[in-house]
């Protein structure tokens, strides 16, 4: 099954469950109680950590974190497991940036500082909905994955780059999706 945020960021052939860590849980908890799911396939966008990582590149994975600035700095703590990695499903090439650890947050990175921070703790790109996503995915015994294609970079300019980029993101994601999963479709 492919699932994605919605709201703006609507991709064709998938379901929409909400933006953000708190209505992406609901969403597909609720999808999973209402439906069969067999695996999972998030498909959205995503801002890089890394300069490495080229605008527009399609990037997979199967693991995720949820860490907040603040614990980059040593500025407070969780009792939560804030990292998941999943079993993967068949399907998603390797021709990508793949296995690429994916940081979650309500919040987008605009600082670079924070981001070298995350690159430096091997996480390298963000996504708000990734790692909801692999929780419930993990409570459901689902097999799950992320295909992400970069739109922007954790900097001042994430935001300006993001509603750039966003539309040709789409449809780099469309076309990843056409290739890779067309005997899914």
């Amino acid at each position: 099954m492919l699932i994605c945020a919605g709201r703006n960021e609507m991709i064709k052939y998938a379901i929409p469950i909400g933006v953000g860590l708190v209505e992406a849980s609901i969403g597909l908890t609720q999808l999973c109680l209402k439906e069969n799911v067999k695996q999972v396939t998030f498909v959205g966008t995503a801002g890089s950590y890394s300069y490495d990582i080229p605008l527009l590149s399609i990037c997979t994975s199967t693991q995720a974190t949820q860490i907040e600035s603040g614990f980059l700095f040593g500025e407070c703590y969780t009792p939560l497991e804030n990292c998941i990695a999943i079993e993967s499903q068949p399907g998603v090439s390797h021709e990508t940036y793949s296995h690429i650890l994916v940081n979650s947050s309500n919040y987008i990175t605009t600082n670079s500082n924070v981001s070298n921070k995350m690159t430096n703790a091997g996480i390298f790109i963000e996504n708000m909905e990734f790692f909801a996503v692999l929780r419930v995915a993990q409570e459901f015994y689902i097999p799950a994955c992320g295909i992400f294609c970069i739109t922007n970079y954790c900097n001042e300019n994430a935001h300006r780059d993001f509603l750039i980029n966003q539309s040709c993101a789409k449809i780099e994601l469309e076309k990843y999706i056409a290739n890779e999963y067309k005997k899914y479709l």
